[in-house]
């Protein structure tokens, strides 16, 4: 059964986006643990329950147990972005639309001084989580 879900996986892939798109085919294993390679010239093959990816020199660059791969997405930085990334208070604009809000859903009240915390700041059509030091 997850043979068939691999393979499904790989032809919306295939259809859905291109891998000239993007550097990297990154792997989940259910352990959390990724592996990434690049994503140009690959051959991907399913044999029994294993998943083995190659390039076009036919040399291996990565295997699979199918039961052990949680999933598979194309990437431009390898799986190694977390999201998250730093923004200086003096680059941060607030206005009459910016709205602050506590992580228990609490509106801050504005022009306050807040303690050290997590907050999610929202402001037109953005919205972004900051962290108070």
């Amino acid at each position: 059964m997850k043979k068939a879900i691999i393979l499904t996986l790989l032809s919306v892939l295939t259809l859905g986006t291109r891998a000239a798109d993007y550097e990297y085919l990154v792997f989940t294993l259910n352990d959390g643990t990724t592996q990434a390679v690049t994503a140009l010239n690959l051959a991907i093959s399913v044999d029994n329950d294993n998943l083995t990816v190659s390039d076009n020199n036919g040399t291996q660059l990565a295997s699979f147990v199918l039961a052990e791969l949680a999933k598979m997405e194309f990437s431009n930085d390898g799986g190694t972005s977390t999201g998250i990334s730093t923004l200086s208070a003096d680059k941060l604009t607030t206005d009459e639309a910016t709205v602050i809000y506590d992580l228990n859903g609490r509106q801050m009240p504005r022009n306050a001084q807040l303690p050290q915390g997590v907050y999610i700041l929202k402001n037109n059509n953005r919205t972004i989580k900051v962290q108070i030091k």
